[in-house]
Formats: C-alpha cells, sequence, structure tokens
C-alpha cells in the first residue's frame, strides 16, 4: 500500500486490522447510531460516516500515504471496508455497494485557503465498480459558497457550529457518465490545524455520504 505508519500506538503484535475490528463492531452502515461513542480511544483518528437512511458507522484512520497533491488518509471499518481522502475529498474506496478504485485530479485542486473569490476548474479521472467504468472524466468547478448551505446536516453536528465553518461546492460541468449531484465541503479546525472537518459526496446519484470527523472538531475556525 506504500504507507508509511500506523496511526496511534498499534505494534506488530496488534495490525492495525485487528484495532479496527475492536473498535468498531458492524459493517459499514450497519452499526446502530447509539454504539458511536462520544469519546473515542484518543489514540486514534476517527471519520463518523454516514449514508441516508441507514444508521451512522464509524470508522479508523489506519495510514497516511504521501502524495504530491496531498497526504492521503486510509480509513478501516471492521470489516475492511476502506475510504481514502486526501484534503477532504475521496479518492478511493473499496468494499463499498459503489467503489472509487483510483481518482487523479488534473490540474491539483488548489488548496481550500488559496481559492480564488470565483472559483477554480479541474478534471477529475476515476476508475468505478460495479460495472467497471474506467477512466470516468469529468470537469469539476469549486467555488467558496457565502453562508451555510442548505443541507440536511447530520444530528451529530450542530448547526450552530457549521454556520462557523467556511463552505465550498464542487459541481460537475461535464462528465462522461451520469452527472453526480454537488460535493459539499465545510473548512475549519482539526487537531490545531485548517482541515475539511465535514462534508458531503455522491458516489453515485443515489449513493452519497456524510463524512464528519468524530470527536468533532475543537472549533469552527
Amino acid at each position: 500500500m506504500g504507507a508509511v505508519g500506523v496511526v496511534g500506538c498499534a505494534s506488530s503484535a496488534a495490525p492495525v486490522a485487528d484495532v479496527v475490528s475492536a473498535l468498531v463492531s458492524e459493517r459499514f452502515g450497519s452499526a446502530p447510531a447509539s454504539s458511536i461513542p462520544a469519546r473515542p480511544d484518543p489514540r486514534y483518528r476517527y471519520l463518523r460516516v454516514e449514508v441516508e437512511g441507514r444508521p451512522a458507522a464509524l470508522l479508523v484512520l489506519g495510514y497516511v500515504d504521501p502524495h504530491p497533491q496531498g497526504d492521503i488518509e486510509v480509513w478501516y471499518s471492521a470489516k475492511r471496508e476502506v475510504i481514502k481522502t486526501q484534503n477532504g475529498r475521496i479518492v478511493g474506496t473499496f468494499g463499498l455497494e459503489v467503489d472509487w478504485r483510483s481518482v487523479q485530479f488534473a490540474p491539483a485542486p488548489p488548496a481550500w485557503s488559496e481559492l480564488a473569490p470565483h472559483g477554480s476548474q479541474y478534471q477529475r479521472l476515476r476508475d468505478e465498480m460495479p460495472g467497471h467504468r474506467y477512466a470516468v472524466t469529468e470537469q469539476l468547478a469549486l467555488q467558496p459558497w457565502q453562508g451555510t448551505p442548505t443541507l440536511v446536516l447530520p444530528a451529530a453536528l450542530p448547526a450552530a457550529l457549521a454556520r462557523g465553518y467556511g463552505w465550498f461546492r464542487e459541481s460537475t460541468l461535464s462528465s462522461t457518465a451520469q452527472v453526480l449531484p454537488p460535493a459539499w465541503f465545510a473548512l475549519g479546525v482539526y487537531l490545531g490545524q485548517p482541515a475539511v472537518v465535514y462534508s458531503e459526496q455522491c458516489l453515485a446519484l443515489h449513493f452519497c455520504l456524510k463524512l464528519l470527523r468524530w470527536p468533532l472538531p475543537e472549533s469552527a475556525s
């Protein structure tokens, strides 16, 4: 996998898969929301993931892979489902009902803090399963959003906190496949650094994920 290390205190005697199995008891999307602790083991980093109409699940950060366009965080569920994120964007999944096996950007999306007021455009190239859809090419537009978008936020994210985030909308201008709904990203503070702390991203027209760093970030800005 090319990973540079395990986040937390797992050792060779306790590989990350065992750690994940101990932390998350059910398959992605099947764990009752009440099973997600408000203050999980502080040695690890977590991602609360929710699909509309299903209970939320908790994933744990296993590895961080270096990449020229930004480090890739690799998140695991107890049943080995994987979500990879880069600067808050989903850039790979495994074991979900819709998987993006690989994602590339050209040119690289601008850093959140460096996005011009008029926004930016770039291309995304991805491979999707099932269906063996290879080299799906999409032209994307990213724009800062004034105020808080009219989204149905998860109950775990208080509206008052969401109002303090910096919001961004990533929409599809053209695609060689079905055009997906816009993605939304909320920039806040995580572990003392600016980061995407919440996002809504669709892997297919009717398969959208809500990703929230867990426990709640310490502040909005």
